[in-house]
């Protein structure tokens, strides 16, 4: 994944899809909005080519099937999905900033958009085993998460760095907030103090 991310940024001025959607940072694994009908955050390496197996996308210890390769809740290769169907992967990007599904036209409380640059985060956590909902950490893993950061090196976080009270984790749920950002945030720095 780092290599992807890294040649992406190569061809884009140093600029990666690092981010979340949305006003919440739990929304932050989406790879294909079938509502915009366009790749989004992340999904943006596979769509330039710099991922050519769609399956490291998705964690291997993974058992729910909507965040599983190609389940009839998740399925792929996108665009040629059920309509209404997004799909999502097993990982997370670091939820840095929000990202436009329309990165050439931005909705204007993103504007003036800037893409993230790769170099600012040489030492910090940009990828990482999903972490919307404890939940996701628990039947997974159970005990910690993989984390890859900025300059390419990999390791396993403990649940234990990096946990919070369920009550303040959430579970992304609809209408989306931004309450539980803060919550995130602390996550990604914990990882970043790893």
């Amino acid at each position: 994944m780092h290599t992807a991310f890294h040649l992406y940024a190569l061809e884009n001025k140093d600029a990666v899809p690092i981010g979340h959607r949305s006003a919440t940072k739990q929304f932050n694994s989406m790879v294909y909005s079938a509502t915009a009908g366009r790749w989004v955050l992340f999904g943006l390496l596979y769509q330039a080519k710099q991922i050519r197996t769609p399956q490291i996308l998705f964690c291997p210890s993974e058992n729910n099937s909507k965040f599983m390769y190609n389940t009839d809740a998740n399925p792929w290769p996108p665009p040629d999905v059920t309509p209404g169907t997004n799909v999502q992967t097993g990982y997370g990007a670091r939820p840095e900033q929000e990202l436009p599904d329309d990165l050439a036209n931005p909705p204007p409380h993103l504007q003036p958009f800037v893409m993230p640059r790769l170099n600012r985060f040489k030492r910090k956590a940009i990828f990482a085993n999903l972490t919307a909902a404890r939940m996701r950490v628990i039947t997974r893993h159970r005990v910690g998460v993989n984390v890859l950061y900025g300059h390419g090196g990999a390791q396993w976080v403990v649940l234990s760095a990096f946990d919070q009270r369920e009550d303040q984790w959430g579970e992304p749920s609809f209408p989306l907030t931004d309450a539980p950002n803060a919550t995130h945030t602390s996550i990604w720095n914990s990882f970043d103090r790893q």
